[in-house]
């Protein structure tokens, strides 16, 4: 009676210690970043993370964020950077017009569809250009204008109608 006495404590003690035993801790595997904690409280960081969640209670701000593995840049381009240009009609059907004033560089007038391909392309050009939009597919195109001179560029996005 001991021996089975003794095996259901020890059982019971093993089964208990094996589901207290375990502890999940809050922590960022990644390439950059850091750890920090102060008494109770740490906080886990990476750069490249997006914030897509904020909470405020007092004088602490809490983020949850998620990290960015696959990064792309966009540039924000300049508002007022050929800004005079004019690209039209738009939506277009038969041609699409793109009239640079007097004064512009000659600039490489380049149109790419929706996944990135190149349409056309013009270079060192001026005044009023006229694109023939027949041959084009139904869809979203972007008209990229750039000035040689000065490596500045504006796209344009112009979508095309039957």
């Amino acid at each position: 009676m001991n021996k089975k006495l003794f095996f259901l404590a020890m059982g019971l003690f093993l089964s208990s210690s094996m589901i207290f035993g375990q502890t999940i801790q809050n922590s960022v595997i990644s390439s950059t970043g850091a750890s920090a904690s102060s008494g109770n409280v740490k906080m886990d960081y990476t750069l490249g993370e997006i914030v897509v969640e904020t909470f405020t209670s007092g004088g602490n701000t809490i983020t949850q964020g998620f990290h960015q593995t696959n990064l792309t840049l966009v540039a924000i381009e300049n508002p007022e950077l050929f800004s005079e240009i004019n690209v039209y009609p738009n939506p277009a059907n038969e041609y699409i017009n793109i009239d640079i004033p007097a004064g512009y560089d000659m600039l490489n007038i380049t149109l790419f569809d929706d996944l990135g391909r190149l349409v056309s392309q013009q270079k060192e050009v001026s005044g009023l250009q006229t694109l023939d939009a027949h041959d084009l597919a139904t869809g979203i195109y972007y008209l990229q204008v750039l000035s040689s001179s000065t490596n500045q560029s504006k796209t344009f996005k112009v979508i095309k109608t039957k």
